[in-house]
């Protein structure tokens, strides 16, 4: 890594389906032409930043990742004034170096959470002219040759600090890829890979976090919260090791236990109760067995 750019390792238990990966050809096959600009959006733990990461790492490309919910002032994304041996120079940002220095992946992670501020110098890099005046530099920003822009997106009610994303900012990327988990085979599969988990219990798993997220969407939903891949592979991972007594750590505890037996993390037990055979939110033979190593 070079002050945050970094070259993503290709993941082999990565699930990619063949009209992404022929999206992901295209990207490839025009990004010395024309700067390329994909929008990812789709719920939180999804796989947006590693299917970003997933293109530079199977193309050979460096990558950076832009957090834009944590950078506030334009001299985050593009650089400031300091003084040198008496002298004033400019200090460039990993931002400027690496979208001018060309053939790379930028990220940038939830977008929509971008500061006013910095919103107005950014948007001209990612339209047709693709350079962005710096008054306190007394210069331009251009993209370089051969680099990727993508940008995440998490919105709606559930995700508190997004700002509404205007039509000018959607109007700069020029596809759009709405990223779903995965189905229920491919999530379990996915499970085993990365885990070594038992087939049966990695389809528990998906079992319990799909009907979480059934009850945290819809008009008739009761849940506050859905359940990620992201999170149901952590699950996965302590249960290899700690069997059904670690679900209450990774599973039942991320849910509200407020109104008792009524409440969000009282559902959840009883999902976790149903599919692994436990009636008082004891240990079945099974888990015990597992418990013990048997």
């Amino acid at each position: 890594m070079n002050n945050g750019v970094f070259s993503p390792a290709v993941n082999d238990t990565y699930f990619i389906s063949p009209d992404i990966e022929g999206l992901f050809s295209r990207i490839e096959n025009n990004r010395n032409k024309k700067t390329q600009k994909i929008l990812l959006q789709g719920p939180h733990g999804a796989g947006k930043t590693e299917m970003a990461m997933h293109y530079a790492a199977t193309n050979g490309l460096k990558m950076l990742i832009m957090d834009c919910a944590n950078l506030r002032e334009p001299r985050d994304w593009f650089g400031y004034k300091k003084i040198d041996n008496g002298n004033i120079v400019w200090h460039e940002s990993q931002f400027d170096r690496a979208v001018q220095g060309g053939d790379i992946v930028v990220l940038l992670d939830e977008i929509n959470r971008v500061h006013p501020n910095v919103m107005n110098t950014l948007l001209p890099l990612l339209d047709g002219r693709e350079f962005t005046y710096l008054e306190e530099k007394n210069d331009n920003i251009r993209v370089g040759k051969g680099v990727v822009f993508f940008a995440t997106m998490n919105e709606g009610a559930g995700y508190s600090g997004t700002n509404a994303t205007d039509s000018a900012l959607r109007d700069r990327f020029n596809r759009v890829v709405e990223v779903k988990y995965l189905s229920s085979d491919k999530e379990t599969e996915l499970l085993v890979k990365r885990t070594g988990i038992e087939n049966k219990d990695a389809s528990n798993l998906v079992e319990i976090a799909n009907q979480i997220r059934k009850r945290s969407t819809g008009l008739s939903s009761n849940f506050s919260g859905g359940f990620s891949t992201r999170q149901l592979i952590a699950a996965a991972e302590d249960f290899v090791d700690g069997g059904v007594d670690s679900l209450t750590f990774t599973i039942s505890n991320l849910f509200s236990a407020d109104g008792g037996t009524t409440s969000e993390r009282a559902s959840v037990l009883q999902l976790i109760q149903g599919k692994f055979g436990l009636s008082d939110g004891s240990p079945s033979k099974a888990a015990k067995s597992r418990l013990k190593g048997g």
